[in-house]
């Protein structure tokens, strides 16, 4: 074969393996177009996808959120509500009308009475405290377009505290002030739902927990001094003493300031779980008044209406709220009613009309005294425990327990929207769960009656000579606003409960719960301490203060009970 032959051979070889290798190339070349062009229509569909499941979740979500706060507020009128009022929560609109609730329920996880369990705390913000939880399930299920849906559970606590399991609370409309001259151990919990100013005049030591929907700070309200006066000492989990030499604002040494983080880390770390604020997760405990739940700009004065008469013009669940509206025994301008309002004749006695001068608030105080030893042997007591007395549109008016050293087997709390005065040795024989709510407390020694104290009441302090005194009672009561001081103080937890005497040399021993809702709307004379002369009217007794166990297991009648509201497990599908 000539080359020019061969040359032509060759050629159409060539021509003829080309043809197949641009057909392959071809084939290549569509078989991307179409894989490229099935991803786009791939990622569209696949993000449209997202989208309509996105669109049903947060729908899902809207609906939990406003199952939370629908059920919040029939809880807040209604403690225990029916399965028809849960039932009448309905699904929210929602904006996107591709959009639709398949479910939406608010049910109880316990469905059967008492629909509640107890329990105690162990971890968290609240660990220790003992409450009664109820456990509602909030299911929200919502169907978008193209068969999309996302179904999300929410449980709702509902934690009933009894106030009195304290042995100091502080409502949020009254800072918790603490700051004892002599020394002082409390041995209960501490909680304020706003701020806690604290400082040592020598020793103050706590052997409990300390807690603050507010801040913890290491000052008083009527002083600008920072630290004021000695770290007090609080234990920490394992039951050592530790100072309290920082705070929330301020770092050890009192030196600078730092972030709450900080202060946080510091706080866990030389306490454990002692000390918590609202950076710690504490939130409001509500004590039991409908509108304290919507976060008033008045709270003290709204929660003075636990202790108010119940009136006509009170909305259902405001009267439901108040402790009238709990008492077996009703006396009201001396007139002695059952919870049905039928008259109940009371043995003579039990109740009559004095009238002392308060040096305190200046004036002459008419008083419904109540001779509670006569109210237990007659059999007058009524069975629940709780007693409300009241005097309206008197000046002065006022209470007064006496001869109440031994109370009715059941236990006694008595009401009142007047100022109270125990007078002498209260609950001391054979003693039994006691409270009492007022619009302030002021407690008169032993001797007071002796000495004929209500005739000279007007006279120098040095003319009333107290004697040792024992109360063994929960008290819910209200300092009153320090005006004459700067920033308005309470006069410190120390002065909480007052006195009239000269108590100098003599200790008053109290075994209680101190709760602080209001400041005193009646009894409004200022504190002042101490000596005979610039308008003091009493010298301070030696203090025995404690918190009484026997609240943890027996709280008193009719206790008030707080609420926590904390969300439970989430689940989402």
């Amino acid at each position: 074969m000539t080359s020019l032959a061969r040359l032509r051979h060759d050629f159409h070889s060539e021509r003829g393996s080309v043809l197949p290798l641009a057909m392959i190339a071809m084939l290549l070349f569509s078989v991307l177009g179409f894989t490229l062009v099935a991803m786009g229509t791939t990622e569209l569909t696949i993000s449209g996808s997202w989208k309509q499941y996105s669109a049903a979740f947060y729908g899902a979500e809207a609906g939990v959120e406003s199952g939370v706060v629908a059920l919040r507020g029939l809880i807040a009128g209604t403690p225990t509500p029916t399965n028809a009022e849960l039932a009448a929560i309905i699904a929210p609109i929602l904006p996107d009308p591709k959009l639709n609730f398949t479910t939406f329920a608010v049910t109880r996880v316990v469905p059967a009475p008492p629909y509640s369990y107890p329990t105690t705390f162990t971890t968290g913000p609240y660990a220790g405290f003992s409450g009664q939880v109820t456990d509602y399930l909030i299911t929200s299920e919502v169907r978008g377009d193209k068969g999309t849906r996302s179904r999300q559970t929410q449980i709702l606590r509902h934690v009933q505290v009894p106030l009195f399991q304290f042995g100091v609370f502080y409502g949020a409309g009254v800072d918790l002030e603490i700051a004892p001259g002599p020394n002082m151990t409390f041995n209960g919990r501490v909680h304020s739902n706003s701020n806690i100013y604290v400082g040592a005049g020598s020793t103050l030591s706590f052997d409990s927990t300390m807690t603050a929907a507010g801040t913890i700070q290491r000052q008083i309200k009527r002083s600008s001094e920072i630290p004021w006066g000695n770290d007090p000492l609080i234990k920490d989990t394992v039951g050592s003493y530790r100072p309290l030499n920082f705070d929330h604002l301020y770092q050890p040494g009192f030196g600078g300031t730092w972030a709450p983080a900080a202060w946080q880390a510091q706080a866990s770390s030389t306490f454990g779980n002692t000390v918590r604020d609202s950076s710690m997760g504490v939130g409001q405990i509500i004590p039991p008044i409908p509108d304290l739940f919507y976060n008033p700009s008045n709270p003290d004065v709204i929660a003075h209406q636990l202790i108010e008469i119940a009136n006509p013009t009170d909305a259902a669940d405001l009267r439901a709220a108040k402790m009238y509206s709990k008492s077996g025994l009703r006396i009201v301008d001396g007139v002695a009613t059952d919870m049905s309002n039928n008259l109940v004749p009371l043995p003579g006695g039990v109740i009559t009309t004095r009238s002392f001068h308060d040096a305190r608030e200046v004036k002459a105080m008419s008083v419904v005294e109540v001779n509670v030893g006569l109210l237990r042997s007659s059999g007058a007591a009524p069975s629940n425990g709780v007693v409300y007395v009241a005097t309206t549109g008197t000046p002065g008016a006022a209470v007064r327990l006496v001869n109440g050293s031994q109370l009715p087997s059941q236990g006694l709390t008595v009401v009142t929207q007047n100022p109270m005065y125990i007078q002498g040795d209260y609950n001391t024989v054979n003693k039994v769960p006691a409270g009492v709510l007022a619009d302030a407390v002021t407690v008169l020694s032993n001797q007071w009656a002796a000495n004929n104290s209500d005739a000279k009441g007007a006279l120098v302090t040095s003319t009333r000579p107290a004697s040792p005194t024992t109360v063994n009672a929960a008290l819910a009561l209200g300092p009153s606003v320090e005006s004459s001081v700067a920033n308005g103080g309470n006069g410190q937890l120390e002065n909480d409960i007052r006195f009239l005497e000269d108590w100098n040399g003599q200790a008053f021993t109290y075994r209680g719960s101190i709760v602080n809702l209001w400041h005193s709307q009646q009894a409004t004379g200022q504190w002042v301490c101490c000596g005979s002369g610039g308008g003091n009217y009493y010298t301070a007794p030696t203090l025995n203060w404690s918190y009484d166990a026997l609240f943890n297991t027996t709280p008193p009648p009719g206790t008030p009970q707080g609420v926590l509201l904390l969300r439970g497990p989430w689940t989402r599908k």
